[in-house]
């Protein structure tokens, strides 16, 4: 919800997104959290379309909330007595609670930049419509920047499933003192969007080769 809040918050400028996504209709059955839930929706609608339509449905209602119908006033056209805002989206590669693919939807949806691809991807053009940074600092307002802890976590599936190998990364961006010093920087009064990485594909403290 950290879109749907920064797009409508009259009391800050600045936001830093920990693994965020957009749109429960797509991401939900890409993620384990929604184990769960599928024990008990699974069984009353066991036909997979059927499931998809429901969703679908649901995220009509979502939006009133969720970000999904938030990311256009995020960086831009703020709603009535609020105010732009600046945000910085960081990302786990392989993500298993919240699918990569919604998190560059969002990030094309703010008009986010990026300073360097992921090292690891399965895409045909990684972070596909997302200009890349090419001087350092930034000061544009949005960017996305993808923590990779390498080979202990597979890269997401391309199908309609969640990433079940490996280690779950979800929390290891928040956990990377490089991270914590580029969200610091972005937060300064004057902020923006530092190159923590030299110039490299960002790595987690506990990367794994």
């Amino acid at each position: 919800m950290g879109g749907s809040l920064t797009a409508v918050a009259p009391d800050f400028t600045r936001a830093a997104l920990g693994v965020p996504a957009m749109n429960y209709s797509i991401l939900l059955q890409r993620s384990v959290d929604f184990d769960t839930y599928s024990l008990i929706f699974t069984p009353a609608y066991p036909d997979k379309g059927q499931q998809i339509t429901i969703l679908a449905l649901a995220q009509m209602l979502w939006d009133r909330g969720e970000t999904d119908a938030w990311t256009q006033h995020m960086t831009t056209r703020p709603p009535k007595n609020t105010i732009p805002h600046a945000v910085l989206m960081h990302v786990a590669v392989g993500d298993h609670q919240v699918a990569n693919v919604m998190s560059d939807v969002e990030a094309r949806s703010i008009g986010a930049s990026t300073a360097e691809l992921p090292a690891r991807s399965d895409d045909k053009t990684p972070l596909f419509g997302i200009p890349r940074i090419t001087s350092f600092p930034f000061k544009g307002s949005a960017a996305i920047v993808y923590w990779d802890g390498g080979n202990q976590t597979p890269l997401p599936p391309v199908t309609n499933t969640p990433n079940r190998g490996g280690a779950d990364p979800h929390s290891f961006p928040r956990k990377t003192p490089a991270a914590r010093q580029q969200k610091s920087d972005w937060f300064q009064p004057n902020g923006a969007l530092t190159d923590v990485c030299g110039g490299l594909a960002c790595r987690t403290f506990n990367f794994s080769g």
